[in-house]
């Protein structure tokens, strides 16, 4: 015969065995949430990856001239292959001081384990923005400076800046008025504020300045105008970006600059030897595409084009 205790201990079995099942659900069902969660969140930043690489590629085409929303959803889809019913759209905007391009995209992703609780899909979207304007800030500048209210410089403006004219520009003063009391058109900029000796110089002129210069900013001069002791002869042939300067005080080691922008020449011709007066450089100004920095601001704009993200997910000042 079973005895009473017996029979309460397989009772207590029995009850165990139905609260467990019972607690066991709502964890399950708890731990398919996370683990979906997640997936979804790993899914969105694949988006998300895909969104910003294709706002910054048509950025890039906006800069340079082209139309920003061609092209851009392949973009997307090469980053987003596990993603499926996917939908995007890119539009264009213009705003005082800067080009606008946003793209977005609307995907969906399967989910693994809330199947079990009657939902099968999910959706994910993403939004990014990016800007284009005349650069804030740039690497690789050549110490060589222009003044902003040389005829040249302005007779290029004025084309809308399309004109392919090759002008001479002499190394002796001309009178330009943002010159001052600096003694030539073409002036040799201290980007770091050091006494640079002609062989650092000399790489400047050859490779560019490689920390960033953020614009408007105002800087030393070197000593002197471009002289046959700068060989600025290897640069012929070469396209290169060059400070502007909207205004000059001083001269010598103690020269001020005011750089309000940058602007993008092809040197066509140097001639630094000879009369003082007959010295000078040809070039052909262009537009150029910087690439991915800082835009805007109070930077003038002389045709060379920055990029940057400025907007994700609507958080962000495009302006």
């Amino acid at each position: 015969m079973i005895n009473k205790a017996s029979k309460l201990a397989t009772s207590d079995r029995g009850s165990i065995s139905v609260l467990f099942a019972v607690a066991v659900l709502p964890m399950l069902a708890m731990t398919a949430v996370v683990a979906d969660v997640g997936m979804v969140h790993a899914k969105r930043q694949e988006l998300q990856t895909g969104v910003e690489a294709a706002v910054l590629a048509s950025a890039a085409r906006l800069a340079g001239g082209s139309s920003a929303c061609v092209g851009y959803d392949a973009v997307i889809s090469a980053n987003v292959s596990s993603l499926t019913s996917l939908t995007t759209n890119c539009a264009t905007s213009s705003l005082a001081t800067n080009d606008v391009v946003t793209v977005g995209a609307e995907a969906s992703t399967t989910l693994a384990f809330s199947q079990l609780l009657g939902r099968s899909n999910a959706s994910i979207t993403s939004t990014a923005s990016a800007k284009v304007g005349p650069t804030g800030s740039a690497i690789g500048l050549r110490p060589i400076a222009i003044c902003a209210q040389h005829p040249a410089l302005q007779n290029w403006m004025s084309s809308g800046m399309a004109s392919t004219d090759t002008y001479t520009i002499f190394v002796e003063s001309d009178g330009t008025t943002c010159g001052g009391d600096v003694p030539g058109n073409w002036s040799m900029i201290d980007f770091d504020g050091k006494s640079n000796s002609n062989s650092e110089l000399q790489d400047r002129v050859v490779n560019g300045y490689q920390s960033e210069v953020a614009l408007p900013v105002t800087l030393n001069g070197d000593p002197g105008i471009p002289t046959p002791s700068i060989d600025i002869d290897s640069l012929i042939g070469a396209t290169i970006t060059i400070p502007v300067f909207s205004d000059a005080r001083s001269n010598g080691a103690g020269s001020e600059y005011d750089l309000n922008g940058v602007v993008g020449v092809e040197i066509l011709n140097v001639v630094m030897t000879g009369a003082a007066s007959q010295r000078h450089i040809d070039v052909r100004f262009t537009t150029q595409t910087l690439g991915e920095g800082l835009t805007g601001g109070t930077a003038a704009n002389y045709g060379s084009q920055s990029f940057q993200i400025c907007s994700l997910e609507g958080t962000g000042d495009c302006s």
